[in-house]
């Protein structure tokens, strides 16, 4: 989650999106949505009705209905079912993933929105690609090895290494390669995806997930929170099997290393100063689950009841946060600029809804899509904690050097956009995540404080992820996607829906 925390880029360029209506297959009610660079992303409105006794069936016949506007002859055998789901009020969003020759192309997913057969719009972009190859030559194991060269780490991974062969899109062409996912503990932890040309075993693209910078328990800042434990065999646990779930809300501790163990007390009050940031880490993390329960209906990151896990006391002074796919780690901090990074409920809230992000929208971390699955994440940080508008400034000691990570209401207090004429382009941080994350950022304040609720906002934009958006969404997607969830909410024609247009207006996404 962490913001860069040196001088600020300079703000280089303007990026533009817009909303078109297309006149290929373009009908009174069907609007074809695009961007600035003229790729339709959206196509909304009555597509007309299709047959099918399967959510698959009446998905591809959906896709035929919008095939002039994207480009291709059919959707049969281009496109496979990922999954289905049908919301709550009856419409069923079934995403699809693209296909060449049955394997599936890198972030180029579709959703089909429809509703008994009623075909009311369809997500996702499109182009014509060339696949460079039908059949790997390089062997999975070789695309390992040089994927984890690649990341420069030397010791034992934290999971072995997995490889799926894939299409990776580079401009016109489909480049046939292995995914490989690359996680390591350490000083410096990595969780990369690395691309790795499945013929010629060159490296095409790599990026890291983890982006560095410099009872009753007594938590980080000296308050005391009541907490569920479980005792067994004399000694009681930091795991919470009171929730609703199949797993449990469970944390452990790294003790200042890399190699973890429970965290146990013998009398179930944890009051000695390293198990404080296991107090807060434990607490909020049940206020998160309760929160997406509650206000989302959500149970779990997935979603499936699935245990929440989180580590503490991670190495040495570590000024971090991260999701690791499956888990949350926290470091101490440097007892310098920062305190225990679990000691903030909006860190804890922002780094699960990374988990929640990973398993509807899917939103690639680099680029807009980077920038929107921080965003997201700092925007259900801000609905959970409902306090103030900046993000981390709880772990900020202030006679240090920072204050907070970011600021919703006003990201340029940060050195962040608001707009997108102070966009930043650049090849740091995947493509500026944390930095144009200020751009959604603001559009969702303005939101939020336009209609009085974060918690109607955190519902639009949990949807739009759900439901609307894809794993190569853009900023004028997630407006186009966000809108669409705040109609089926509260309707077209609502007072929120018009505070929303304003909102994305404001910060210049169209």
């Amino acid at each position: 989650m962490n913001k860069k925390l040196t001088a600020a880029l300079v703000m280089t360029s303007l990026i533009a999106s817009a909303l078109a209506m297309s006149s290929a297959g373009a009908s009174a009610d069907k609007q074809v949505l695009k961007d600035g660079e003229g790729a339709v992303h959206n196509v909304v409105g009555n597509l007309g009705k299709v047959s099918g006794t399967t959510p698959e069936d009446r998905a591809l016949k959906a896709l035929d209905k919008a095939k002039d506007v994207y480009g291709f002859a059919k959707a049969t055998d281009k496109f496979k079912v990922k999954k289905t789901h049908r919301d709550e009020n009856g419409t069923t969003h079934t995403k699809l993933d693209r296909t060449i020759g049955g394997i599936p192309v890198f972030a180029s997913e579709m959703i089909v929105h429809e509703a008994d057969g009623d075909v009311q719009g369809i997500t996702g972009i499109y182009s014509e690609l060339t696949p460079t190859a039908s059949k790997a030559t390089l062997k999975a194991k070789e695309a390992i090895t040089a994927a984890i060269a690649h990341t420069g780490y030397q010791g034992e991974l934290s999971e072995a290494a997995q490889a799926e062969l894939i299409y990776l899109p580079q401009a016109d062409r489909a480049v046939l390669s292995y995914k490989v996912g690359v996680n390591y503990l350490g000083d410096s932890p990595g969780r990369w995806t690395v691309f790795v040309d499945a013929t010629t075993g060159a490296v095409l693209d790599a990026y890291n997930m983890i982006e560095h910078v410099q009872g009753t328990g007594i938590g980080v800042l000296g308050d005391t929170k009541t907490i569920e434990t479980t005792y067994r065999s004399g000694t009681y646990y930091l795991e919470d099997r009171s929730k609703p779930m199949s797993g449990m809300i469970q944390t452990k501790t790294y003790n200042n290393g890399i190699f973890s163990s429970n965290m146990t007390d013998a009398d179930n009050v944890w009051d000695a100063p390293k198990q404080r940031a296991g107090v807060d880490a434990h607490y909020y993390t049940g206020v998160v689950y309760d929160y997406y329960l509650n206000n989302l209906g959500r149970n779990s990151y997935d979603n499936a009841g699935h245990t929440m896990l989180s580590y503490v006391n991670y190495s040495n002074k570590y000024n971090n946060a991260f999701w690791n796919g499956s888990s949350m780690t926290y470091g101490d901090g440097d007892g310098v600029n920062f305190r225990p990074f679990s000691g903030s409920l909006d860190v804890v809230a922002h780094e699960l809804t990374h988990g929640v992000t990973e398993r509807t929208s899917g939103l690639v971390y680099r680029n807009q899509s980077g920038a929107l699955n921080e965003s997201w994440s700092d925007a259900m940080a801000a609905a959970i904690t409902g306090d103030d508008w900046l993000i981390g400034e709880d772990i900020c000691i202030p006679s240090g050097a920072y204050t907070a990570f970011r600021s919703m209401s006003d990201p340029t207090a940060y050195g962040d956009p608001a707009h997108m004429n102070q966009y930043v382009n650049t090849s740091a941080d995947n493509g500026g995540v944390h930095t144009n994350s200020g751009i959604p950022n603001k559009a969702f304040y303005s939101f939020a404080t336009a209609i009085g609720s974060r918690d109607i906002a955190a519902k639009v934009w949990y949807i739009a992820s759900r439901d609307y958006m894809v794993s190569n969404t853009n900023f004028s997607g997630a407006r186009a996607a966000t809108l669409q969830a705040c109609s089926a909410l509260y309707g077209s024609g609502s007072s929120y829906y018009s505070a929303l247009q304003s909102a994305w207006s404001g910060v210049g996404v169209y």
